[in-house]
């Protein structure tokens, strides 16, 4: 893969959007156009407390 190609393929990672966007190579639009269009996964999730035990299993504590 080409230098060009790897930094194409990195335009919408988060860690460089704010760069992206500061130095010109994308607007604010094209961005805000991007994250609109990518699927809601909220319902993926799975919650958990500090204590590294699931959050929908709370009531099952069997120490």
């Amino acid at each position: 893969m080409s230098l060009a190609q790897a930094n194409k393929n990195l335009k919408f990672d988060k860690r460089l959007t704010e760069r992206n966007v500061t130095v010109g190579e994308m607007s604010k639009e094209e961005l805000q156009k991007h994250l609109e269009s990518l699927p809601d996964l909220a319902h993926n999730v799975e919650k958990f407390t500090i204590d590294g035990k699931n959050a929908s299993s709370s009531s099952d504590e069997s120490h």
